[in-house]
């Protein structure tokens, strides 16, 4: 059994927040811009006796501080059940110098709620995987996941002096082979604050307002 790997790359759309001036803005816990990250696409089907992952994968723009505030993904199987494993992780690495030594790691959990249906006579305890994970019929005569990261970070991700880079990677699985096509739809949105909020007490207080 071969892995085949996907990398998706998403894409980025950032509305910028009017109505302060720049000292104002600078002297408040009030953001910059908000910043999403969407992807909306096809992985493919495995090769013959191959199973599948794919990886969202982007870095934030180190130039800005960043609070995580909406992150989702969805797929869909067309007139089938979905096999993958009910929960992807999310890993925010933030790279402070050269080498595997010198980075910070973040790891979260992304769940999908269970259908937990196949008939209306078949026990939780016998329903096979696939039917208990994937919600279906839904948009038609499709399957579908939906996973939700629910515990977000609460720390600002902020290039502290000597931080190169803030790396972003959500990694979903399959361990079933011979998987056919499935769409996807990815989403994560963050609120942006210059730099010179970073140390600023508003943006990093320990009492958790977002």
């Amino acid at each position: 059994m071969a892995l085949d790997t996907t990398t998706v790359t998403p894409e980025i759309r950032i509305t910028p927040f009017t109505g302060l001036s720049e000292t104002v803005r600078e002297r408040s816990g009030i953001a910059r811009a908000e910043v999403v990250y969407s992807a909306y696409g096809t992985w493919a089907a495995t090769g013959a006796g191959s199973n599948r992952s794919i990886s969202f994968l982007f870095s934030l723009d180190p130039d800005y501080g960043y609070v995580m505030m909406d992150a989702n993904a969805a797929f869909i199987k067309s007139a089938d059940y979905l096999k993958m494993e009910a929960n992807g992780v999310m890993e925010i690495t933030t790279d402070t110098g050269p080498g595997a030594a010198q980075r910070e790691s973040q790891w979260y959990n992304f769940p999908n709620s269970a259908s937990r249906q196949s008939s209306g006579t078949t026990p939780i305890g016998d329903i096979p995987a696939d039917n208990y994970n994937t919600l279906r019929p839904i948009t038609g005569d499709n399957g579908i996941m939906v996973f939700t990261l629910v515990d977000k970070p609460t720390a600002l991700l902020y290039p502290f002096p000597g931080v190169n880079t803030i790396d972003v990677t959500t990694m979903f699985g399959e361990l079933a082979a011979n998987q056919g096509a499935v769409a996807y739809r990815f989403y994560m949105r963050f609120l942006q604050y210059d730099i010179t909020q970073g140390y600023n007490y508003v943006v990093n207080s320990p009492r958790l307002t977002r």
